[in-house]
């Protein structure tokens, strides 16, 4: 790293846009401009080093992570960069060193001071003159608007899991439901709906864990066992709009959500994987399966890497087929947010498709949905975001997320994990007394 350019600072680009170092986020007047995976990590690299060279290979590097692209790539995203700069002329802002590489030019930001002037008491604040007092009243009512209109914004979309309320409710059938909402409304609303829909079914010896979100529903389930506890292969998470809440229920008799197609996972594959989860998203009435396989490496402490391969089935629902993979760190620590045991803050670095929609539609592959898309679009922002553990119990782990809703983390195969510090992190922690540890009083 440069030591002209500190990775956490701010800096500006050209006349008025601005790149975070430290979540990569380009900005033009309080506005996102989107940047792809390539995109980001390649103008990163450049700030970074400025207002040093970097070298063609290593912008490659940045860029495309554990994959062979041509210099024809770095060459197009090198020219959308300078598209969403705004360069007016070639240069301006990126410049190329021929046969070599290129180099940014960048401005420190400079968080503006409030002016003032010098009078006969001293340094005051340069108040309005008379003749400026009600345009100076219209503006600050116009950035109190503003405010107020992007806090409320702020708070509806990155509510966090603290602002939730809980319940648990034991049905008929050894059925048992774990409910979560962000107020006690949405908490009512919701046991009304499983009152209806479970306890006259067929629904028995299961365990749900159903939340409501402002944007969406995601449930969680699997088949009890012996133990009172999950069949792991039985696991499966859910999620979608509000919309298709009355499209779910049905679909909990059919076999569309209990494919026990999990043959990818073979024990006895030459490499064996940390984990995998099992989820499925639904649209429109029609479920998507999504299945994924987790290598994950210790690093540290609590501290990890991760690459994650996700396959989807084929409308014969013979085969998986792996389409993308992505990867990235996490960090576990302990959590005061009830009724949650420990949370993870993940850090995503890259997110590619294996197959073009093109090759999934010769192969007969359901393409993702708009809702699968939008979560994957949150993962390649890049910018990180926090699971809360909700259930655990030996080898079998369900994750919330505000933004992604339940997610499944199953250890793979029968050999000692990776993750011990999974079971181990507050082990008496148990607000929902589902699996108690013996342990413990």
């Amino acid at each position: 790293m440069s030591d002209h350019q500190d990775a956490t600072r701010m800096v500006k680009l050209g006349k008025a846009i601005y790149f975070d170092c430290s979540t990569k986020r380009l900005t033009s007047k309080q506005h996102t401009i989107d940047l792809n995976r390539a995109e980001r990590e390649v103008l990163y690299a450049l700030i970074i080093n400025s207002p040093r060279m970097v070298s063609k290979p290593d912008l490659l590097a940045a860029g495309w992570v554990r994959k062979n692209v041509t210099k024809t790539s770095l060459f197009q995203t090198i020219r959308n960069l300078r598209i969403k700069l705004k360069e007016e002329e070639k240069g301006q802002i990126i410049e190329l060193i021929p046969k070599l590489g290129y180099k940014i030019k960048i401005t420190p930001y400079v968080e503006p001071q409030p002016s003032t002037e010098v009078t006969a008491t001293g340094l005051l604040p340069n108040f309005p003159r008379k003749k400026s007092i009600k345009k100076s009243k219209l503006s600050i009512l116009a950035v109190g608007v503003l405010l107020f209109i992007v806090f409320s914004l702020a708070g509806y979309l990155y509510l966090q899991p603290k602002d939730f309320v809980h319940k648990v409710v034991n049905k008929d059938n050894n059925n048992t439901v774990i409910l979560l909402a962000q107020n006690e409304k949405d908490l009512e609303f919701l046991q009304n709906r499983t009152n209806q829909h479970i306890s006259p079914s067929v629904l028995k010896d299961k365990l749900f864990f159903i939340a409501k979100t402002q944007n969406y529903y995601s449930i969680a389930f699997c088949d009890k066992n012996n133990q009172n506890t999950c069949e792991p292969n039985s696991a499966r998470a859910l999620t979608f709009k509000h919309m298709d809440l009355t499209s779910f229920w049905p679909l909990m008799t059919e076999e569309s959500l209990s494919i026990g197609c999990m043959s990818v996972f073979n024990d006895d594959i030459t490499i064996t994987s940390s984990a995998k989860s099992y989820n499925l998203f639904l649209e429109n009435g029609k479920v998507s399966p999504n299945l994924s396989q987790y290598f994950v490496h210790k690093k540290d402490n609590n501290y990890w890497n991760f690459t994650g391969i996700s396959y989807r089935m084929n409308n014969e629902q013979t085969e998986f087929v792996p389409v993308s993979f992505k990867g990235g760190e996490f960090r576990l620590k302990e959590t005061n947010v009830e009724p949650f045991i420990a949370v993870t803050t993940t850090t995503p670095e890259y997110f590619y498709w294996i197959k073009t929609k093109e090759e999934l539609t010769e192969m007969n592959i359901q393409l993702p949905s708009q809702m699968e898309t939008y979560f994957d679009g949150l993962y390649r922002q890049a910018i990180g975001y926090d699971s809360f553990m909700l259930y655990r119990q030996d080898g079998l782990y369900l994750w919330f997320s505000n933004a992604a809703g339940f997610y499944w983390f199953n250890k793979q195969g029968s050999e000692t994990s990776d993750f011990p510090e999974f079971s181990t992190i507050a082990k008496c922690k148990n607000f929902l007394r589902l699996n108690p540890n013996p342990e413990c009083n």
